[in-house]
């Protein structure tokens, strides 16, 4: 079975989150959206191939249910590597 392991930049979209919800919705909010998106991610050790298509070359997909962020990543032998974790909206920023 695959394993997860997160980019710094999907490490750093994931405080960004952290922060966006923290001063709205308070810490504890703010920890279970961080908690909830690492368990739909999570589901990519059993399922690799749970998202869909990328038009980035040789990448995946992976739309975090009830939060609207999509996770990019791609599989290298054993390891689910996560790229990014976006906006759903957000336009896809040059240096992902």
């Amino acid at each position: 079975m695959p394993k997860i392991a997160l980019t710094s930049k999907a490490d750093s979209d994931l405080e960004g989150i952290y922060e966006h919800y923290e001063p709205r919705l308070g810490a504890e909010k703010a920890e279970e959206v961080i908690s909830q998106v690492l368990e739909a991610i999570t589901r990519l050790e059993t399922f690799p191939q749970l998202g869909k298509a990328s038009d980035i070359p040789d990448c995946r997909e992976l739309i975090i249910s009830n939060y609207p962020y999509r996770s990019i990543y791609t599989r290298k032998g054993d390891t689910i590597l996560i790229y990014r974790i976006l906006h759903q909206h957000a336009e896809r920023p040059e240096d992902w």
